[in-house]
Order: C-alpha cells, then sequence, then structure tokens
C-alpha cells in the first residue's frame, strides 16, 4: 500500500506517523527517542509538524481548540498556540515558541527501506 507517514528521525531513533492515523486525531502528545514531542496534523491540507513538548524545563501537554483545527491549548497554564508554527498567541505563554524537530512526508514503503527499524505510531 501507498500509506504516507509523517517521519523523524532523532538521535539515531525513526518513528514515523501515519497519515491515517492522525487524520483521526490531529493532536498527539508522544514520548519518544528521550523527548516529549508534540505531533500536529491538519488533515484538509494534510500539513503535519512536530515539536518538542519541553519549554523552560515544563512539560506541556496539548489538546486541539474546540471549533478551530489550527489552534491547540497547553492544559498547563491554558495557552492557546498556533498548531503548525508551534507559537503560543495568547495566555501566560503568548510569545513562546515550541522546539521543532525536522520532519519529512513520504510513502511508508520508501520510509521504512530507508529507516528499517522505525518506530510506527
Amino acid at each position: 500500500r501507498k500509506d504516507l507517514v509523517l517521519g523523524v528521525v532523532q538521535d539515531g531513533a525513526a518513528k514515523a506517523y501515519p497519515f491515517r492515523s492522525m487524520t483521526g486525531q490531529p493532536v498527539i502528545n508522544d514520548f519518544w527517542a528521550g523527548k516529549e514531542v508534540l505531533v500536529v496534523f491538519e488533515s484538509i491540507s494534510e500539513t503535519g509538524a512536530v515539536f518538542e513538548r519541553r519549554l523552560e524545563d515544563r512539560s506541556l501537554t496539548f489538546e486541539i481548540v474546540p471549533g478551530d483545527h489550527f489552534l491547540i491549548r497547553d492544559l498547563e497554564t491554558g495557552s492557546t498556540w498556533q498548531a503548525l508554527t508551534g507559537r503560543a498567541i495568547d495566555g501566560p505563554l503568548a510569545g513562546k515558541v515550541l522546539g521543532r524537530l525536522t520532519s519529512n512526508y513520504s510513502f511508508w514503503f520508501a520510509w521504512s527501506d530507508f529507516y528499517p527499524d522505525t518506530q510506527l505510531y
């Protein structure tokens, strides 16, 4: 099958997030490769991004803002963030930016050829 994935490699470890899984779960709070990560996915444009969830020695947990698939909120401070940029636009953390991890879109068959030990979400 030609399933699309959002793949990320960190410290020699690879993980792939299938588009079909992310469509039903546009915000994923994950722990992988020793990092707390946030994966966001906007299904209409099929655009995704991967960020670190730690900010200034604080771990953040995110959820989608009801009624707006481009905004997310952290549960710890209630700050509102732009989902695809990782920038807080309202609340106590306004102006802060999450660290972005390099990620790629790929077909699963190609990704798994390059990274055969990939962890699949």
